[in-house]
């Protein structure tokens, strides 16, 4: 009988548990090891490793016995890349030339890389087999260095293994459990050094802007002359957005495990992406092979800034519509088909020409009209619609500069915050940007007068049926922040200027 242990191996988001078989096959030279089941090339060396961190345990025993082993990884379907399968590896196979009982490897998980001298090392992915652990009612051995990350998952009980010795005194019944703090409890925020809005400098239409954008989860593009405070403003976005509840946070650190250790400190922190404007269509929506999240789902339940918005290849940009619409990724790679999810606040940036100071009126500009055109022809007519809010920034008056006081903080601005997604949250139980389309006259509660005049907005503005529905979410975010029960014409009138992009920032 073949001696079996459990890893796992992610597979996009979600860790797969992997079965390793070590059994003996006279196809394999004495003493050799052969690992089959779609290794990748990290796998393959994996086997070196750990037959070198074994040698102290196992001495020439292999070589004795006149056989070579065989291990096999199940499912054979899914493919086994990253160094997280030594440990279980080795498990297999000492188990196999030890000949433990099959008993004993019931129940554990193993992750985590084997060092030449057989040390247990940190890799990425504990906290996605923590909570596969969970799901399968197994205990997770793992590298101390992962701990933190692991310990965020409520349930599984986790062993700490500093060697390979360490994770056979496991099987034996003789491994010390981790009594450290689980779940919520695990992830203490730390005091850190942050950024906020009151370090904002006039611009108080634009402040406006990005509170209703936090307060509705709407997507918002701000254009501007350099140095007039667009990505001053979106880079505090995060800061007044509310803390990620615990499922949320959840939800995002599984994205963000996917890729590298996560931080227990920033656990409830609303994650800001930023991707550069060279980025490619799979950067930015995931893809690849193995299949990896992209910017977009890096920045679910948070904010995905795209700075510079016209200098983004026009590909790049395309591809991040549908996930717009829909909040999620659907990718098809190898014949299999994923779903990521993808529900971030988009706050652009841009200038209004090449050179940035178009209709400044200042003499700086040498762009033609048609040159601005065509600068911001580079973004789509279906893209730019799909920005709820957009702002016009001018540069910031050297009055205002100097002798404006400051603004009102994060803090302030972020219980505001609060209070209006609280109100969206007892009526529909979700942000207005998520309200679904046969809902949104309903919560908006138009009086007949307000319909008509809404009826007449569509007719004047050319809007499309999506624009219109996006024009009643916004004044519905509108009505929260305001403590309106009903929507109303100052509330239509005031999304319909976002939508246009009339709002003048610089008063």
């Amino acid at each position: 009988m073949p001696a079996t242990s459990l890893g796992t191996v992610l597979d996009g988001i979600d860790a797969v548990l992997v079965t390793v078989e070590a059994r003996t096959s006279f196809d394999v030279p004495a003493g050799g090891c052969r690992v089959i089941g779609l290794p990748d090339a990290a796998v393959k060396e994996g086997v070196l490793r750990m037959r070198m961190g074994a040698g102290p345990i196992l001495g020439d025993l292999p070589f004795k016995e006149g056989y070579g082993t065989l291990l096999n990884l199940a499912p054979a379907d899914v493919r086994k890349a990253g160094r997280g399968l030594d440990l279980p590896l080795a498990i297999a196979y000492c188990a196999h030339v030890l000949k433990y009982p099959e008993e004993r490897l019931g129940g554990f998980l193993f992750l985590g890389e084997i060092a030449l001298s057989g040390d247990v090392r940190p890799v990425t992915g504990a906290f996605g087999a923590a909570l596969l652990a969970k799901r399968f009612r197994l205990a997770l051995c793992c590298a101390p260095e992962n701990l933190d990350e692991a310990r965020l998952v409520e349930g599984p009980p986790i062993y700490p293994v500093r060697t390979l010795p360490d994770a056979l005194a496991v099987l034996r019944g003789e491994g010390v459990l981790d009594a450290g703090p689980r779940g919520v409890r695990a992830a203490v925020s730390t005091p850190a050094t942050r950024i906020d809005l009151s370090e904002v400098k006039g611009q108080w239409t634009a402040r406006r802007a990005l509170e209703t954008a936090a307060a509705g989860g709407h997507n918002i593009l701000l254009e501007g002359p350099p140095g007039s405070g667009k990505s001053l403003l979106a880079r505090r976005l995060t800061t007044i957005l509310p803390a990620l509840a615990e499922g949320e946070a959840l939800e995002s650190a599984r994205i963000h495990a996917a890729l590298k250790p996560l931080d227990p400190a920033r656990f409830r922190d609303p994650p800001f992406r930023s991707p550069h404007h060279l980025s490619t269509p799979v950067s930015l929506v995931g893809g690849g092979h193995p299949v990896r999240p992209g910017e977009i789902s890096l920045a679910h339940r948070g904010v995905l800034f795209l700075d510079e918005l016209p200098e983004f290849p026009r590909e790049a940009l395309e591809v991040l519509r549908e996930p717009m619409e829909e909040r999620v990724v659907h990718l098809s790679r190898g014949g299999r088909s994923r779903t990521l999810p993808a529900d971030a606040l988009i706050v652009a940036a841009m200038n209004p020409c090449p050179c940035g100071h178009y209709g400044a009126g200042d003499g700086r500009c040498r762009c033609t009209p048609q040159a601005a055109l065509r600068y911001r022809g580079r973004l789509s007519g279906p893209l730019l619609e799909r920005f709820d809010l957009r702002v016009r920034l001018r540069a910031v008056e050297a009055r205002d500069l100097v002798e404006s006081p400051a603004g009102e903080s994060s803090a302030d601005v972020a219980a505001r915050v609060r209070e209006a997604r609280r109100r969206q949250n007892e009526r529909q139980g979700d942000v207005n940007a998520r309200l679904a389309d046969a809902r949104i006259v309903e919560v908006c509660g138009l009086s007949s007068d307000d319909v008509r005049w809404h009826r007449t907005q569509i007719e004047q503005l050319a809007l499309s049926a999506r624009a219109a529905r996006r024009l009643l979410r916004v004044a519905r975010t509108l009505a929260d922040m305001a403590g309106e029960i009903r929507v109303g014409k100052k509330q239509l009138a005031e999304a319909a200027s976002y939508r246009l992009g009339e709002q003048g920032a610089g008063d």
